[in-house]
């Protein structure tokens, strides 16, 4: 073999009778082995084995045109030999195949380029409820129509697609799933056809709700063990006050003590349970269509004397275009009146609060600046959760109340804190889009008008 695959040609041994060296030792062995002709079976120029033909029963030597023939029939079989192996490797490569896409988790479904199923996998048919033998070789709208709509459009112009949550009717139970499909393509880029893989997102999604399950619980914890502290204060000293009624309630100046005591702790309790309850429900007055700059200028006005006060420079600018949202004022000036408020309380005397009113293309932008310390890194993530505050006597409720009405007008409510110092309160509103008969957000919701 190893002469063989130095010359790639054939070997004669009446040819090497009278050689020298290697020719003479090819010769002996070929003698003693009777073979009188090996031809090289060739594939891509690489000697895969060999064709070993004995002496001629007449004893006449091979002739060219002998060799020739042979030398074509090596080649032949150099060729069979070598696509039997290709066979064999596409044989094993499409059961390797298979066996990955029946033993996987998520369903798999196959088409060629013409949209008929070529593969339809056991995790497939558990998701759709389908045997594989009622879809694989027929058209794909065989299979369910949220995933053929998926596949056709992938043959139609090749582009990758992902639904990030399709429903599937299933055997027992419609079922959530993600879907992604690809094109096939060959070597120059032609679509071969496409695949569909879609996984099933009940566990995931049973996972968030246990997860959404927990955080409510440990809120809630949270929430009474703060409602808890926020009323004890108050009680200590009215049940302190009464504690002594019996023995001093002839004392005018005692009782004038706990009449004004109890009057300022009940009311202290009161103001809490009123914000708890704008915290807990929104208002469900019907919203309209409104110049977001009216909320945002009574606002300013009516806490300008605070501002003053602390000799706080108060900045509003809110352009003299008309801003149109779909809201309700009263709740929307609530909104800005704790956000400045907020803001007064973060800054120093003789500091700054800027209001800027922006329109982009889709949204109205509220911000409100201070010249603060800013919101501690701690605490960003958190500034908007019920009793979360950095003020000595803050019920921290003020920006859970502003995230509640900001979230019941579609808007999106943000914390930062500024590169130049102090905090940054962003409000996001979708601008209010006329539609016959009402007004719309941009996101798509609609409020009827009057």
């Amino acid at each position: 073999m190893n002469a063989l695959a130095d010359t790639r040609t054939y070997l004669a041994a009446d040819e090497m009778r009278h050689g020298e060296g290697n020719d003479r030792l090819l010769h002996a062995e070929l003698t003693r082995l009777n073979w009188a002709l090996v031809l090289p079976l060739l594939s891509e120029d690489s000697v895969i084995g060999a064709l070993v033909v004995g002496p001629k029963l007449s004893g006449d030597p091979f002739y060219p045109h002998d060799i020739d023939l042979l030398m074509t029939l090596a080649n032949q079989a150099g060729i069979a030999i070598k696509n039997a192996q290709l066979y064999t490797e596409v044989v094993l490569a499409n059961e390797y195949i298979e066996n990955i896409v029946a033993t996987i988790e998520s369903g798999v479904l196959a088409t060629n380029a013409g949209g008929q199923v070529t593969r339809f996998n056991r995790a497939a048919a558990q998701l759709t409820g389908l045997a594989a033998g009622d879809v694989t070789g027929r058209p794909v709208e065989a299979a369910p129509e949220a995933l053929a709509r998926l596949v056709r459009a992938t043959l139609t112009d090749g582009r990758p697609r992902t639904e990030p949550e399709v429903t599937l009717p299933g055997a027992d139970v419609a079922r959530p799933v993600i879907c992604t499909t690809s094109s096939l393509r060959d070597p120059d880029g032609g679509v071969l056809g496409a695949v569909a893989v879609f996984s099933d997102l009940t566990p995931v999604k049973e996972l968030e709700a246990e997860r959404r399950r927990v955080e409510r619980l440990a809120y809630f914890e949270i929430l009474a063990s703060s409602i808890a502290h926020e009323i004890k204060n108050p009680l200590v000293a009215i049940k302190t006050f009464a504690q002594l009624i019996p023995r001093r309630h002839r004392d005018e100046q005692f009782v004038d003590e706990f009449s004004r005591v109890v009057t300022r702790e009940i009311g202290r309790m009161e103001r809490l349970v009123e914000r708890l309850r704008s915290l807990s429900r929104p208002s469900d007055r019907p919203k309209q269509p409104l110049d977001l700059r009216g909320p945002i200028r009574d606002a300013a006005e009516f806490l300008r004397p605070v501002f003053e006060e602390k000799r706080i420079a108060l900045a509003v600018n809110t352009g003299d275009e008309p801003r149109s949202v779909v809201g309700d004022a009263g709740e929307l000036e609530s909104l800005f009146l704790n956000l400045l408020l907020n803001a007064s309380e973060a800054t120093p005397p003789d500091g700054t609060v800027t209001v800027d009113l922006v329109t982009g293309p889709d949204h109205v932008a509220v911000t409100v600046a201070d010249s603060g310390p800013g919101i501690p890194p701690e605490l960003l993530e958190h500034v908007f959760d019920p009793f979360i505050t950095t003020k000595p006597r803050g019920s921290g409720l003020g920006l859970s109340i502003c995230a509640g009405i900001a979230a019941a007008h579609h808007a999106k409510l943000r914390a930062a804190n500024r590169p130049a110092g102090g905090a940054l309160f962003t409000v996001e509103f979708p601008i209010a889009v006329p539609i016959e008969g009402s007004f719309a957000h941009e996101d798509g919701s609609a409020r009827h008008g009057r």
